[in-house]
């Protein structure tokens, strides 16, 4: 049987997504003190995965560990526009998220509640991203027009966890 000829534009599994060392520690850090989002990353879509393609990942915020709020993205900025996304799983009403999160863009605090796509324009400072509060398992996704996931700026998120900043972190 012949291969299908547009077989390698279907991306399955998780794929392949550089790490972000200093958000990986904060993230390993909350969960060593008790307090985490259980996340499941459920599909990612780059360059390394489809040549040519641009950047998308989403999953599940599943549940949360410990005290609130729980952060879940630091602050930091790219050199491309971004969309972010989160969608409730009640079915009788996706307009509901499910939960709050606090998300910020440059120093403007929002609080979310309802189901919404975020556009955040290259160079804008966004984050932290925290959960406040949380009743039932939403989606998160991202898109970027670019071929990978990169950052131009990042706070060491340290700051934010109330620890010392380190170096090489």
């Amino acid at each position: 049987m012949s291969e299908r000829k547009y077989a390698h534009y279907i991306a399955t599994g998780l794929g392949k997504h550089p790490p972000v060392p200093a958000q990986e520690w904060a993230l390993a850090r909350q969960k060593e003190m008790g307090n985490y989002a259980e996340i499941a990353i459920a599909s990612i879509i780059n360059d390394a995965v489809v040549p040519g393609s641009f950047f998308m990942m989403g999953g599940w915020i599943l549940g949360l560990k410990g005290t609130k709020p729980v952060i879940t993205d630091f602050p930091h900025a790219h050199d491309y526009d971004e969309i972010l996304g989160f969608t409730g799983s009640n079915v009788s009403n996706l307009e509901e998220l499910g939960g709050e999160i606090e998300f910020w863009l440059e120093d403007e605090q929002y609080i979310l509640t309802k189901s919404c796509l975020i556009f955040i324009p290259r160079g804008m400072k966004h984050g932290p991203l925290s959960v406040r509060r949380f009743e039932r398992p939403w989606f998160a996704y991202t898109a970027a027009l670019n071929g990978a996931y990169a950052r131009s700026w990042e706070e060491d998120p340290a700051v934010s966890l109330g620890d010392q900043p380190a170096e090489g972190r």
